[in-house]
Parts: structure tokens; C-alpha cells; sequence
């Protein structure tokens, strides 16, 4: 998918997005003729002072995004000799499919999508909406044949079930592209960039004996 420069290491918050709350459950719903699906049913829209604390983080990016960073740098220099952010990130083209065990480095580097360098190695932030469901996604063509109707941010496996059942938002670090070539070294700094976001965002939503009934 173009619509986003969504890298590894970053972060993307479930906002609504159209008529749908932030998360929508991409594989719920029923077979129709000539191949085509259909998703039924929506989930609750993310919780209130949660999305009003979202907004005030948004309309002032440039604090938070410094605030965001310090956590981030903190944590890796309290660990650095156990714990980096890893080096490399490879976005393949989605047909050509992972052709071994191990890591990427033996992929073909000829169909790497081309994608400029950023300005800086921080994580981005970006929101909108988030699919959830009940499989592992490692093919990047099924992946971008659910985006093709949605304008979905990333794929995860547990909010689904928990939007109706609790006041919650969803917030992922990136750690894949949802490929072949799917890999584990991005995990460990995508949760830590997540955590830093949420630390942010919890420590501008008002206590409950603050909230104005």
C-alpha cells in the first residue's frame, strides 16, 4: 500500500476513520458471488478521553514527538549493551516471496520498493484505522488485497476482541510488513516505541476524580 510511509519501528493509533471506530475486524463477515467478501457488523469507536487525549497529542506533535523520543532513547541507553535498534528495513515488492530459511540477507535486493531516506531515524506516528483479525498475515499480496477498499494503516491479531468488550484504544509499533519475509528482530523496538507513545498519551488523560461529570 502507497497511501502512508509507514516504516519499521513506527507507530500507528486506531482513530475513526470514515464510519468505521479505528479498528475493523477485516475478516468477519460473509462469502459473496464471484469470489468478492463482504464484512458485517462494526466495533465501538476508541474510548473517549482516550481520543480526546489522542487530539491534544496531535494538535502539539512537535512536543510530543520529543517527549516520545527521550523515552525511546532512554531505554535504549539504559540497555544498550542487550538491546538496539535493529538496522535494517527491507520492504519488498509484494509478489517476489521469500526464498529460504533465516534472515532477508540473502533476498534479492533488485525488488526492494524504493523508498527515500527519511530525515530522522525517530518513529513516526500516524492514525487511523487498524485491521484486526484471527490469522497471521505473511503474504503481502492477500495484505494488500484487504487494503484495497479500506484505507488500513496495519494488520494485528488482538484488538478485535476486545473493543466491544472494554473502553480501550489500540496502539502498534510496527514490526513487519505483513510479508514472506516476516522477521522477529523489529519486535523488541516496535513494543518500546508503542510503550512510549502510550506513556505520553496516559499522562495527559485526566484521573477519573478529575473527570467533569
Amino acid at each position: 500500500p502507497t497511501r502512508a510511509d509507514i516504516r519499521l519501528g513506527d507507530v500507528v493509533v486506531s482513530t475513526p476513520t470514515g464510519q468505521l471506530g479505528g479498528v475493523v475486524q477485516y475478516d468477519y463477515g460473509k462469502s459473496c458471488p464471484y469470489g468478492s467478501f463482504e464484512r458485517t457488523g462494526s466495533l465501538n469507536k476508541p474510548y473517549l478521553p482516550l481520543l480526546v487525549a489522542v487530539s491534544h497529542l496531535r494538535s502539539d506533535y512537535l512536543l510530543h514527538d520529543t517527549q516520545i523520543s527521550k523515552v525511546i532513547s532512554d531505554a535504549l541507553g539504559h540497555h544498550k549493551d542487550t538491546f538496539s535498534r535493529p538496522a535494517e528495513d527491507w520492504l519488498f515488492q509484494p509478489a517476489y516471496v521469500h526464498g529460504g530459511a533465516g534472515d532477508c540477507s540473502s533476498c534479492d535486493k533488485s525488488h526492494l520498493v524504493p523508498r527515500g531516506p527519511r530525515a530522522s531515524s525517530e518513529p513516526h506516528i500516524h492514525y487511523g484505522l487498524i485491521a484486526s483479525g484471527d490469522r497471521v498475515i505473511k503474504d503481502a499480496q492477500m495484505r494488500d488485497s484487504y487494503a484495497e477498499d479500506l484505507p488500513i494503516l496495519c494488520f494485528e491479531m488482538e484488538s478485535a476482541g476486545i473493543m466491544d468488550q472494554l473502553p480501550c484504544l489500540v496502539i502498534r509499533g510496527i514490526c513487519d510488513y505483513c510479508d514472506s519475509h516476516k522477521q522477529k528482530n523489529w519486535q523488541g523496538f516496535a513494543a518500546l516505541a508503542a510503550v512510549a507513545y502510550a506513556k505520553k498519551l496516559l499522562s495527559i488523560v485526566p484521573l477519573a476524580s478529575d473527570a467533569v461529570v
